[in-house]
């Protein structure tokens, strides 16, 4: 990709011109908008901008990994990067610490400003992104998340520095209490129009400028670059669904994605399925889903008539179907997928869809089961997973879906006993980083359990008092 800093006008903030005339160069604004958006790509101009002016830039970030932060910036000159720090609050350096705590990153911000002298004595202006607080409040409490905060922008004003501090438009009340912290709001708004997505940006306050807040659209150039207002276009194609790029795309070296699911999922079949995958090229229906994978246990005994075994399977279709979390969630999409002895349900929007309809259905089931005998009780197993699949045609020519997705499901499911409710790894902790309450519910069992061809996966049960299985799984206990 070739350096594309310098094909855009000086501006303190991206869109500024379009959003207010005398926008100040040293605001610390807070930017407001939902998942999907467009906050990350938004904060990346905002560095970018500042890269080319020579500023020292920092990214702090615990929603990006490494690998995130080097693709997000895998288009720039080393030279240029030598003046961006990025610090992760909770990754693998902080955690290696006895504490965790947002104190140390603002430590570590003060020390990157203080050293950031040129060499005729004047200290570079700074540029600083925060991405996202939603993030760390769910890291690290609202306590410490407003302290911090109002640290930083004590700090940043000293300094006379820029700073962007992103955060879900759903937390109306942070906004709120942060709202007498920084100099202004920005939002942003995602519509479905026509099947397409439309992102929309606006200034709705600043301190000391009289303005009417507009809404500004904005897509990506042809160079990556956010376009704002009437100068917006849209020619760009992901590299994964093929689907044209209506907002700010995610740039991971040469190769551009529309959506951060779509990125995810590039990435996992990478993992698979080996680098070379851009290469030899993609079908245009791969989906990354959340697995929900579920069988009767000991319904191929034969003491068992058949009688009974498929009055189990219905009586299974009917508890699973009353369930809201299933019943509530539209046709196009979940995927469903009957097994024989039980069934997979994909869910292609909610990642805690699988988790509350097992909670859900458990909860029936001991209900449904009380006055039953042994023989008539119905026992599931379950196993819960998040990854890619392809769309596949079986030999009638139906549409099906495979791939790493829903066979780790079925792998993880294998692993339980009767009630088990096991959850791999990654939506494990993916669900953890979303709400306290899955941090009590889901307990890691084993740390390396070994799959099937070697495959190592760390696991964890998700149980209650009134759903799941408290016991280790016999295939995890010491012979």
């Amino acid at each position: 990709m070739r350096n594309v800093i310098d094909s855009q006008d000086k501006q303190p903030i991206p869109g500024s011109s379009e959003f207010v005339e005398g926008i100040m160069p040293h605001s610390i604004l807070l930017l407001a908008g939902p998942t999907g958006a467009g906050k990350t790509m938004y904060c990346r101009q905002f560095i970018l901008d500042g890269l080319r002016e020579r500023d020292i830039c920092i990214l702090i970030s615990s929603s990006l990994s490494q690998r995130q932060f080097k693709a997000l910036f895998g288009g720039v000159s080393s030279s240029r990067l030598s003046r961006l720090r990025f610090l992760d609050p909770y990754g693998k350096t902080a955690r290696n610490k006895k504490s965790v705590k947002l104190s140390a990153t603002m430590e570590e911000v003060r020390r990157i400003i203080s050293k950031s002298k040129r060499k005729d004595g004047m200290r570079r202006s700074t540029r600083v992104a925060v991405d996202s607080l939603t993030q760390l409040l769910i890291l690290f409490g609202e306590k410490a998340l407003l302290r911090f905060v109002t640290e930083l922008s004590m700090l940043l004003r000293e300094e006379g520095s820029t700073a962007i501090l992103t955060l879900s438009s759903a937390d109306k009340i942070l906004i709120s209490k942060l709202g007498s912290v920084v100099d202004g709001l920005i939002e942003m708004k995602l519509q479905d129009s026509n099947r397409t997505l439309v992102r929309s940006i606006r200034l709705l306050s600043i301190k000391g400028v009289h303005h009417k807040p507009a809404w500004v659209n904005f897509t990506i150039n042809e160079n990556g670059m956010l376009v704002f207002g009437s100068q917006s276009s849209g020619s760009l194609f992901c590299t994964l669904c093929e689907k044209p790029v209506t907002g700010a795309p995610i740039m991971y070296g040469n190769l551009l994605f529309d959506s951060k699911q779509c990125f995810d999922t590039y990435s996992k079949l990478a993992g698979v399925y080996g680098s070379g995958i851009s290469e030899t090229g993609l079908p245009a229906e791969v989906l990354n889903v959340n697995f929900f994978f579920i069988d009767i246990v000991g319904l191929s005994e034969p003491s068992l008539s058949v009688k009974n075994q498929v009055q189990k399977i219905e009586a299974l279709n009917k508890l699973i179907r009353s369930c809201d979390s299933f019943a509530k969630t539209p046709k196009d999409k979940k995927i469903i997928l009957p097994t024989g002895d039980g069934m997979a349900i994909g869910f292609l929007l909610n990642p805690e869809a699988p988790l509350k309809l097992s909670i859900e259905l458990h909860r029936k089931l001991r209900s449904e089961n009380r006055n039953k005998t042994a023989e008539e009780a119905i026992g599931v197993r379950i196993g819960l997973n998040s990854g890619p699949v392809f769309t596949v045609s079986d030999i009638n020519d139906v549409q099906n879906v495979w791939g790493p997705g829903i066979i780790m499901a079925r792998r993880v499911m294998d692993v339980g006993d009767n009630y088990h409710i096991l959850v791999a790894e990654k939506l494990a902790e993916e669900l953890i980083a979303l709400k306290d309450e899955y941090r009590s519910l889901l307990k890691p069992i084993s740390d390396h359990y070994e799959l099937k061809h070697g495959q190592k996966m760390k696991l964890y049960s998700a149980y209650s008092h009134d759903f799941g299985n408290t016991q280790m799984p016999a295939k995890l206990r010491p012979m």
